[in-house]
């Protein structure tokens, strides 16, 4: 299983799926989640590709949680101080990234690239999902108003039912337009940590 590549955990595995449902109802919410998911998996990655070298296997899983909710702390107190009105947006789903999967798995990530590419495809998938919840949830975009689709809004779209909806449609049509990068195959428990699999 090592020659195959997977598009994204989030599509295959659902993780992360807590931030992408809860940060999705606008688009500058989304892109600031999926940007501050981006950043943490890239800086944990980097830090844990350093310790790894040093560490035993067992401190391995304890040190991308102190290390992924350090950056996550970082991102928290910056995004208060700079960007005010994302943090507020954001709300605890912020925090949620600290004890998150996604940026769990990807702390241990073999490479950056790796990690880069599945915070674009995160990034992606988020600002896809709230765009579709906002414009015909709440006929607006990015805050903006739609005035022509003011009548026409599908207010369950705001909310967890739609958004679940929505999110699945979504991963389910990139999955469709991308089947050769799944790798469900032993995708499961190379997660799960179980070495024979991947072999």
């Amino acid at each position: 299983m090592k020659d195959k590549k997977t598009l994204d955990p989030l599509l295959i595995l659902f993780l992360g799926a807590a931030p992408a449902l809860g940060a999705t109802t606008d688009v500058r919410a989304a892109l600031g989640m999926g940007c501050a998911a981006l950043i943490t998996m890239l800086l944990s990655g980097l830090v844990m590709s350093l310790l790894g070298k040093i560490l035993p296997q067992s401190a391995k899983v304890p040190a991308a949680i102190l290390v992924t909710a350090g950056f996550v702390s970082l991102l928290q107190l910056l995004l208060a101080a700079f960007l005010p009105n994302v943090f507020q947006m954001l709300g605890v789903y912020l925090a949620v990234l600290a004890v998150n999967l996604l940026t769990f798995r990807q702390a241990e990530a073999p490479s950056l690239k790796e990690n880069l590419l599945t915070g674009l495809c995160f990034t992606l998938l988020l600002f896809l999902t709230a765009a579709v919840r906002e414009i015909f949830g709440s006929a607006s975009f990015a805050g903006l108003s739609i005035d022509f689709l003011a009548d026409y809004k599908i207010p369950v779209l705001v909310k967890a039912p739609g958004g679940l909806m929505i999110y699945a449609f979504v991963a389910a049509l990139c999955l469709r337009l991308f089947p050769d990068r799944m790798a469900l195959e032993g995708f499961t428990a190379q997660a799960a940590g179980d070495p024979q699999e991947g072999e």
